[in-house]
This record gives C-alpha cells, structure tokens and sequence, in this order.
C-alpha cells in the first residue's frame, strides 16, 4: 500500500505546473510633449505640491493614466508623474499648471483627451474657464498650453492668441 501511495504522490507532483507570482507590471511613462514649434515637454524642478509646470527639455517621465469616465463624450486621463505617482499636471485655482496631489476630480488634474493624428488637446474637466487668468485677451479656455519657449509656464487657454501650442503627444491609445 506505501508503495501505490509514493507513486500516487509522484504522478500528482509531477502534473502540477508551477505558478509563480510577479509584482503587476509597471504603467509606461512617456514625454508629453508639444506636437509643433519647438517641440519642449512638461517639465518640473521637483514633485513638491505648487511647482510650476514649464516646458522643458528633455521633460519628466509621464503616466498617462485612464480614468475610465468621460466627460462630454471624450475620455479622461491622469498626467501622471512616474517618479511619484501620487502627484499630477494639474490647474492651479487661477488656471496656471503646477504639480498637484492627484486626490480627486476637484484638484484640477483630470483631462478630456481630445485626440486625432497622433496628437492631442488636453482639456481639463473640472476647472472653470472664467478663472483662467493667464493675462491674455479672450483666450481664457480649459486646454493644457505651452507658449514655445523653454522654461515658461504652462497655462489654460482656448488657444486664441498667436503663439498659442495646444496640441501635445504622445496621443494616448484606449
């Protein structure tokens, strides 16, 4: 009976697969960058909450996090900073960009992706447009803008005036 036993126990040890279990694997992290013109990325002096976003060379280490809602028919993302993920591109209360904690919709770091060809319009979701003080003439607006040159300050914008880049990439793919 010890005998049938031992091999009983050897064919069952023998079909099992071995499992093994990893860690889940790593969001990918891309430069998001201006489509034109010059062509600079969002970039940051540190992660600290209320650094200023400015355009940057080569840039920080995006995630471009699926919210899985949208809002006014187009997906909403996280622009996520890889270094430290609990931090965000997001709208200050006067529609300048700094890094935000990423706590919620209500601290302006949600973006309707408004993509075609590659590239997209980063909308936020959650601001409001009439307190976009970004000192132009009727461009206030909810867009993600770069001015094209390196080391200014991202802004919100409808993209009325001259010099205004709103088209970013990479396009993030569903």
């Amino acid at each position: 009976m010890r005998k049938v036993l031992i091999g009983i126990a050897a064919a069952f040890t023998l079909s099992l697969t071995p499992i093994v279990v990893g860690a889940p694997p790593a969001l990918a992290s891309v430069h998001v960058c201006t489509a034109f013109g010059n062509q600079w990325c969002v970039g940051a002096t540190s992660l600290a909450a209320g650094t200023p976003i400015t355009n940057s060379s080569p840039g920080r280490d995006i995630i471009l996090q699926d919210q899985h809602f949208t809002h006014l028919g187009l997906e909403v993302y996280r622009l996520v900073f890889a270094l430290d993920t609990s931090k965000c591109v997001g709208f200050s209360a006067n529609g300048l960009a700094e890094v935000r904690d990423c706590s919620g919709n209500s601290n302006f770091t949600n973006w309707m992706n408004d993509g075609a060809n590659g590239n997209t319009i980063w909308l936020n979701n959650s601001f409001d447009a009439a307190n976009c003080s970004n000192g132009l003439l009727n461009d206030q607006g909810l867009a993600l803008t770069s001015d094209n040159h390196l080391g200014d300050r991202l802004y919100c914008s409808i993209g009325n005036t001259s010099g205004d880049f709103l088209r970013w990439t990479p396009e993030p793919s569903p």
